[in-house]
């Protein structure tokens, strides 16, 4: 299965990292697709705009409207690495706070 992930601009170098491994990148707000995650950098989580994010999360709503979805994975790039950001995003936990 293809997972894909919406990426906040200017994390092109993550995306980039990301794609080779695998996963399909999308820019966030720019797309109707489902995303399984998305990553921002220079926004704090009070900020993100919730329409933008709604229109990620929807997709993901069953037909009847109810939210029976997988969920998707915040991340939050700042001061990580590609790579970083790829071990978060495929075991889906932020190992270094558990």
């Amino acid at each position: 299965m293809t997972r894909v992930i919406a990426l906040e601009e200017g994390l092109e170098d993550i995306g980039e990292y990301l794609r080779k491994k695998g996963y399909t990148t999308v820019l966030w707000g720019n797309s109707h697709v489902a995303a399984d995650a998305v990553v921002y950098k220079s926004r704090k989580l009070d900020d993100i705009n919730t329409a933008i994010f709604n229109r990620a999360v929807a997709p993901l709503l069953d037909e009847t409207g109810n939210e029976n979805s997988y969920g998707v994975l915040l991340v939050n790039a700042q001061d990580m690495t590609p790579e970083e950001v790829y071990e978060i995003i495929k075991s889906r936990v932020y190992e270094r706070f558990i």
